[in-house]
């Protein structure tokens, strides 16, 4: 029979294994609501019915995660995909590095986390483009509202996108773009618009040496005040 000592022994082995096996895991500040000046990590994840952002409840390995939107809360795995794109039991992280290229996440630690090109750097919620870290996104109050579907955008400065139908945008509203084939340049950033007509605008960033526009992209509002990742 194992004496006490030797059988803490094994459990403490043993969680050793599966933390060593994860790696090291999210600092539990990272989770939940978003709060003012807080450091809740920002996910996307499928709700059951569509793909929609919120934040982690819980970690439950090292690419499994609780996430909830504050209504629905699904058990999802971290992948490497657009925002448009992550199906039923799947989130994705997006992070800026410091070259300012918004990247997907394949694998986050408590300080490191490897991107969809395989590099593992540390990560942080800092602006700076010196540290040598990636800036991951914060969960915001954050919503999104009012989306719109597009049919078009030019190669030009700025660049010009034209809508399926009205979109109900005004000087300086923030819109996040997401889902575009073609020209993908244009996925998961922030763009401020100034409006052309009721069913075009323009978002401020020359695109000219973009990968020519092929089809479809929605255009969702953000509210105002929320943090995200702004276009150069």
């Amino acid at each position: 029979m194992r004496t006490y000592a030797e059988m803490t022994h094994c459990v403490n082995l043993e969680r050793f294994k599966g933390e060593k096996q994860m790696g090291r895991p999210l600092n539990k500040r990272f989770f939940g609501a978003p709060t003012a000046g807080g450091s809740e990590i920002k996910v996307q994840f499928h709700n059951g019915t569509e793909s929609v952002n919120g934040y982690i409840v819980k970690q439950l390995g090292s690419k499994k995660f609780r996430c909830t939107d504050g209504v629905t809360e699904k058990d999802c795995f971290l992948v490497d995909k657009a925002a448009g794109a992550v199906a039923a039991g799947e989130m994705s992280i997006v992070i800026k590095d410091d070259g300012g290229t918004v990247r997907q996440v394949n694998k986050i630690a408590g300080r490191k986390m490897t991107m969809d090109t395989n590099a593992t750097i540390g990560w942080n919620f800092s602006a700076a483009t010196d540290d040598g870290a990636a800036q991951i996104e914060e969960a915001g109050d954050a919503s999104e509202v009012a989306a719109s579907t597009m049919n078009a955008c030019t190669a030009a400065d700025p660049g010009a996108v034209t809508c399926t139908a009205p979109h109900l945008l005004v000087n300086g509203d923030r819109v996040r773009i997401t889902g575009v084939v073609g020209m993908v340049e244009l996925n998961d950033l922030v763009y401020t618009i100034t409006k052309t007509s009721a069913t075009a605008f323009t978002i401020g960033v020359d695109t000219s040496g973009f990968t020519t526009y092929g089809s479809a992209g929605t255009v969702t509002q953000v509210e105002a005040g929320a943090d995200v990742f702004e276009a150069n």
